[in-house]
């Protein structure tokens, strides 16, 4: 059961429920507790685990009815067709006889749908016996399902999961967005950085559990004088977190874009030994303190009148490089990486691209984000040619899927 139940909390969060891994897990566990011998003590488990607000109810109780509600199978009998009728988990059907309803069979002594309470003491006979069982029915349950979506679902709705999803990672995010629009939008961008989250929680528990060794496993057997001949060495890697400095334009024309890349990494400093903010228009301006206790978007617009940062003055890239290797330069090792947001327009102010090799000799690397398509890079008063020697990754990012590549490699060790 536990795959029909991850695919609910799927469809639960595309439906826009917001549910934790924890939360999955609770429901998964408490499900296995109370059994699936009661369709509505199933619905209000999983109600209980995975709905925070009852302003939710109503729509976790339609998913729910809709997906563990499925069609009753046809049995064409000579003389004596059958209404279609509809079964849901945990219902057994009722028989019938000529066409008209008869006393329900009980259930055997050995049924699945028991309580986890009840089948604790049984023999391991007939445990195996139940559980072979109970994957039959599972299966017949999916399959049953799989044709009553077939059969329901408009053509609109049949479209892969995959298709949808690759429709929103085209969103732009470099155009303004209302109000209502913008709200959905960091929902995405957090839904973005908890699936980083987890992929680098992957990435660190197959580094900490290693490579099998076998030159080392060789090599320990044949010096042990014990009687098992083999231990099994393994090759491990550390991964230790690095430390970030973001240096963000906030002018008029990339403002919008700021704002996502400065959302996503205010939620994935958990995955930094530290984090830097700093903003500029022509100079630079540190706001880490303020991004620390900032709750977007409510407070985004505090940044626009935040000391010293003048967001109507012209862009002057060369001046923040120089500013930046004066004054932070100190703070850099071989750790930090710097991330850079800029459309690199200069407004004919003089590069100074010598500022930000320097900054890349004292630093693990750089990866500029440009929020403009790569077919308008260095044109007009764009100067990126200048600085993207300096860089170790020059990348796109107008769109959540342009955003969430940047992130994967700004992950990476």
């Amino acid at each position: 059961m536990t795959p029909r139940l991850v695919a609910f909390i799927r469809l639960l969060r595309t439906q826009g429920l917001k549910l934790s891994v924890a939360e999955s897990l609770d429901a998964l566990h408490s499900v296995s507790l109370v059994g699936l011998h009661d369709r509505e003590l199933l619905r209000l488990t999983l109600r209980t685990a995975l709905v925070k607000s009852h302003q939710d109810f109503p729509t976790f109780d339609a998913l729910f009815e809709r997906f563990f509600t499925v069609p009753r199978r046809r049995r064409r009998r000579r003389g004596h067709p059958q209404a279609h009728t509809s079964i849901g988990v945990g219902q057994r059907p009722t028989p019938q006889h000529n066409g008209l309803p008869t006393t329900p069979v009980p259930p055997p002594p050995g049924s699945v749908h028991r309580p986890a309470q009840e089948r604790r003491h049984e023999t391991p006979d007939t445990a195996s016996e139940e559980a072979a069982h109970a994957l039959q029915e599972l299966a017949a349950l999916e399959e049953a399902w799989h044709e009553h979506i077939a059969a329901t679902r408009s053509p609109q709705e049949s479209a892969p999961l995959e298709h949808a999803e690759a429709q929103r990672a085209q969103i732009r995010i470099d155009r303004p967005f209302p109000p209502d629009r913008l709200a959905t939008m960091y929902r995405e961008v957090e839904r973005l950085a908890a699936r980083l989250l987890s992929r680098q929680a992957r990435r660190t528990r197959r580094a900490q559990a290693g490579r099998f060794d076998i030159r080392r496993t060789v090599v320990r057997g044949l010096r042990s004088g014990t009687e098992v001949p083999f231990t099994f060495a393994y090759r491990r890697r550390k991964i230790s977190k690095l430390r970030l400095i973001v240096l963000c334009d906030v002018s008029g024309s990339v403002w919008q874009v700021s704002t996502f890349l400065l959302k996503l990494v205010h939620t994935l400093q958990a995955a930094f030994a530290s984090v830097r903010s700093l903003v500029f228009v022509n100079t630079v301006v540190e706001v880490t303190e303020l991004f620390r206790r900032m709750r977007f978007p409510d407070d985004l617009e505090s940044l626009r009148h935040y000391p010293q940062l003048n967001l109507f003055g012209l862009s002057d890239f060369g001046r923040v490089f120089y500013q930046f290797s004066q004054d932070f330069l100190s703070d850099l090792r071989r750790d930090t990486v710097v991330l850079i947001l800029g459309d690199a327009r200069n407004n004919a102010f003089d590069p100074q691209a010598w500022a930000l090799g320097e900054v890349r000799q004292h630093c693990r690397r750089i990866i500029w984000l440009n929020p403009e398509p790569r077919r308008e890079w260095n044109t007009g008063d764009s100067i990126l040619a200048a600085y993207a020697p300096c860089c170790d990754q020059v990348l796109e990012c107008w769109t959540l899927e342009h955003l969430a590549q940047a992130a994967d490699v700004l992950l990476q060790p």
